[in-house]
């Protein structure tokens, strides 16, 4: 139930927060509720001001509607990209299936509480945060019940995402949620997600030949362990299917690499350790590239070698003439985009690549 966290994240590259943000004496949201926000208007508990009571008049239908988008719908086109990407990328290699489509339906949900939840928390509660988190919520788990009915294995995964959005609210609560530790649970969350979607794919769904009428009760084996049992252990082979784990750490690295490289361009701008770090990473994935070449293709490599291109040259430039917010939230965008393309179009292949190179 993360995204910044993801995305989630990553320093929240939100393009009109962080402008926001950019504009000497404004900040990121208002943490007055609108109580606190009557008793600014007056002096020492008089009147409001003529001044006060005209802006305080209703606003139109416009504005309103801005206000109202502003509360619901997260305006992160970076975290958008970042939270769905992994899944939507299990869910095409493997295969939609009900389950599947119903699961990203549940984690946009997901995604949408843990952004309002988040600014409540960091608000400290302030009571006009609470109701698009409180509908999310509710959303989340209508649609998450709907699934666990028809997917009891699922809840493996229970504990694991509920340790990450305790960690994800407490961030919020400490108003830690750009922090480097954050920003990994969102990491872990989204990734996680696009093992879980390829585990309910439906090239995972037929039953074993001259298994079709065996063990196929509701918690049965068949005719997938990762959606129905439990009976071959709490987390059969089903449940992690290799091409599932490639692809899922395929963007974790790369989504940490991301991590690092936004940190470069606005919190640590300028620090020379963050830079080299977000070299080396670039560069260790390059190398993964080049070993893979020979039974994977170059497409790889090209795409490390772009990552580590942007890696290089971006914050090099940005020492000298700061660039724009949008302009790195784009890239990111564009960054994200080509790693969700090379996933859908190679799995397979860098799936059977990096198994020959492990010796798995």
């Amino acid at each position: 139930m993360i995204h910044d966290s993801s995305n989630h994240d990553i320093d929240r590259i939100c393009i009109t927060e962080e402008a926001v943000r950019a504009i000497p004496g404004r900040r990121l949201m208002s943490m007055h509720t609108d109580a606190d926000k009557g008793k600014a208007a007056g002096s020492n508990g008089s009147r409001p001001s003529p001044q006060a009571r005209k802006s305080a008049k209703p606003t139109g239908t416009g504005s309103k509607g801005r206000q109202w988008r502003r509360l619901w719908i997260p305006d992160q086109i970076g975290g958008w990209a970042m939270a769905l990407m992994p899944g939507l990328a299990g869910l095409l290699v493997a295969g939609p299936t009900w389950r599947s489509l119903l699961l990203m339906v549940a984690w946009a949900f997901c995604y949408c509480f843990e952004f309002t939840g988040s600014r409540w928390m960091v608000s400290h509660r302030a009571a006009r945060f609470a109701p698009p988190a409180l509908g999310y919520a509710l959303l989340m788990a209508v649609t998450g019940l709907i699934l666990l009915i028809g997917t009891p294995g699922l809840l493996r995964w229970a504990p694991l995402y509920l340790v990450l959005g305790v960690l994800n609210f407490a961030a919020a609560w400490m108003r830690a949620e750009r922090s480097w530790w954050n920003d990994i649970v969102a990491v872990i969350a989204a990734c996680t997600l696009c093992l879980i979607a390829v585990s309910l794919g439906s090239r995972f769904q037929t039953p074993e030949a001259g298994l079709e009428g065996a063990n196929a009760g509701y918690f049965g084996c068949q005719p997938n362990p990762a959606v129905d049992c439990f009976a071959d252990g709490f987390f059969p082979s089903a449940a992690l299917p290799s091409i599932g784990v490639v692809s899922a750490a395929l963007f974790a690295v790369t989504q940490f690499g991301s991590v690092i490289f936004v940190k470069t361009m606005i919190r640590e701008r300028g620090k020379t350790w963050c830079y080299l770090l977000s070299l080396a990473w670039n560069l260790a994935l390059c190398l993964i590239g080049v070993a893979m070449v020979h039974t994977a293709g170059w497409w790889p490599l090209l795409t490390a070698l772009v990552l580590l291109v942007r890696a290089a040259l971006l914050p090099a430039i940005s020492r000298r003439r700061r660039i724009p917010i949008l302009y790195v939230g784009l890239v990111e965008c564009a960054t994200s985009l080509l790693v969700f393309i090379l996933v859908i179009a190679q799995a397979d292949v860098m799936t059977a690549s990096l198994t020959g190179l492990l010796g798995a």
